[in-house]
């Protein structure tokens, strides 16, 4: 692993016209290991990731950042990406240092009322950022498109279904009823949880990790959304569908689009944990059987 004097070296070549004084480590992070340098231009941050070394990572992490800055979303400022660097043997992410502490550190210490205030806030950043738009659904022109093309390629990654051509069916059929003029291609973020939101006096001031940025239905982040923070505080999913609606207003088949990105969540993630934590992902081929069972259009939750 990089160690202090590494990551001065890093830096050295990356930013040759600045002068670091010091240099710690960040206990931060789930897919990266961090560290704090305090220059003459300022505090940075720099990243190197532990999971997906592939530097396109970042530079798509860096595009959806500038993207969602252009429209007035509060983010960080990304310096500059390495490729590759051999102290390093990989990619490197430098960007400037954001103060706060992350919603997830402040969680527990805040009261219902406070809580209802971030959600709040929540709400009204990601109805901000649901007003991007694009011209296609990731590399489909359609939402059909998009979706099959996605499922297709996740039942093909797992064998945890006993009728995969039923569970497919079923999420075409639940594609199919949504009102096609509402299926906008819209810019998500992708990974909507405590952790990637910094706070300040218990308000939201920062808005982290634009990785998995996309642009798809909407809704397809209200099944993180839901998990993380709704499932376990359903006193503040009111607020935020409030502050959410009046920045982004909702169409009229918004809990079927969130009944899909439910399901299309589980099973996101049941692939993803079969890679990175084997021991979670059966919990959402669970959810995702559930689903198929009882039919849908009906809320998944992250307890069933």
């Amino acid at each position: 692993m990089p160690n202090d004097t590494v990551i001065h070296s890093v830096l050295d070549r990356a930013c040759p016209d600045l002068t670091v004084t010091s240099i710690r480590p960040l206990d931060a992070g789930y897919t990266s290991k961090q560290w704090i340098a305090e220059t003459d231009q300022g505090t940075l941050l720099v990243k190197v990731p532990q999971r997906d070394r592939n530097p396109n990572h970042l530079h798509k992490l860096v595009a959806g950042t500038r993207v969602a800055a252009e429209h007035g979303i509060p983010v960080v400022h990304h310096r500059t990406v390495i490729d590759h660097d051999p102290d390093v043997n990989g990619p490197v992410l430098i960007q400037d240092f954001h103060e706060g502490d992350t919603a997830a550190d402040v969680w527990d210490t805040l009261d219902e009322d406070s809580r209802k205030t971030l959600c709040r806030d929540l709400g009204d950043v990601i109805g901000r950022v649901h007003t991007i738009t694009g011209t296609t659904f990731g590399d489909a022109k359609t939402l059909e498109e998009s979706v099959e093309a996605e499922v297709t390629d996740l039942l093909s990654r797992t064998d945890a279904f006993t009728d995969t051509t039923a569970l497919h069916e079923a999420i075409t059929a639940a594609v199919s009823r949504l009102d096609s003029t509402a299926s906008v291609p819209t810019m998500v973020h992708g990974d909507l949880w405590l952790p990637n939101f910094l706070v300040a006096k218990n308000r939201i001031t920062c808005v982290l990790d634009f990785e998995h940025a996309t642009y798809t239905d909407r809704f397809r982040d209200f099944g993180k959304l839901d998990e993380h923070i709704f499932d376990k505080f359903p006193a503040g999913r009111a607020v935020f569908l409030d502050a959410y609606a009046t920045a982004c207003p909702l169409p009229d088949d918004w809990e079927h689009r969130v009944d899909l990105a439910h399901v299309l969540h589980a099973l996101t993630m049941h692939v993803y944990f079969l890679t990175w934590s084997p021991q979670w992902a059966p919990q959402y081929a669970q959810q995702v059987e559930n689903w198929l069972a009882r039919g849908p259009q009906r809320t998944l939750t992250a307890t069933d």
